[in-house]
Formats: C-alpha cells, sequence, structure tokens
C-alpha cells in the first residue's frame, strides 16, 4: 500500500504514471474484477509480445503469462488466479494452449472492435 507521503496531486502539468491499457468494453461484462484486470494486464503483455515478434502463423499476438505471474501481479491466491483465468477462457477472451513438459501455456487474446462498442460507454 502506498504511503500518502509518496503521493502529489494530479494537475495540469502531471506526467501520467505507468498505466495499464485497461478495454471499456470489459465494464459492463458479468466477470469478476479479478478477470477484468488479469485481461488488463494480458493486453498489456500482448503489446510488448507484438513488439518482439512473437506471431502466430495467423497473425495472432502470442504470449506467455503462468499462474504463478498471474498470483503475483493479482496480489491473490492461486486459487483466484485460476478461476479468474477460467472466466476468461469461458467468455472467450483468451484461448490457452498447453505446451506440457512443464512450459508456459501459450496464450492468444480476444478483443472486441472498437465499431462494435455496443454498450454506450465512450
Amino acid at each position: 500500500m502506498m504511503q500518502n507521503d509518496f503521493l502529489t496531486p494530479y494537475k495540469e502539468d502531471s506526467g501520467v504514471p505507468p498505466y495499464l491499457p485497461f478495454p471499456r468494453f470489459l465494464v459492463p461484462m458479468d466477470l469478476s474484477n479479478d478477470a477484468k484486470v488479469l485481461y488488463a494486464l494480458l493486453l498489456d503483455r500482448a503489446g510488448i509480445s507484438r513488439e518482439n515478434g512473437y506471431i502466430e502463423p495467423d497473425g495472432r499476438i502470442r504470449l506467455y503469462f503462468t499462474l504463478e505471474e498471474a498470483k503475483g501481479k493479482l496480489h491473490r491466491s492461486r486459487q483466484v488466479a485460476t478461476r479468474a483465468f477460467q472466466e476468461l477462457q469461458r467468455c472467450g477472451l483468451i484461448l490457452r494452449r498447453k505446451q506440457g513438459l512443464g512450459r508456459p501455456a501459450v496464450i492468444t487474446l480476444n478483443i472486441l472492435p472498437a465499431r462494435k462498442e455496443r454498450d454506450g460507454i465512450a
């Protein structure tokens, strides 16, 4: 938890601190907040993967994000992190392909194209 003496007022000339992309289409979705934050973390990682050329033959961006990483980044238990991954898979926002032999699963993301935002949140 941040101490108040590290915080400063947000002003006109303030720089923007590092942030995660948080798609607006997630807000009204029937997902836990942990799943929504996990998706934002995965989307952020996908940007790094794209820069590094981790592209599947069909053009999808391939990323790796282990359960242990999710647990650490979310500051949640293994069970909660597992459930967040399952929620994202169940609703089709992510695809996870196991590789076996102790190697991390390959994850690809699905997104809602901007023109299809139909919930009125702009």
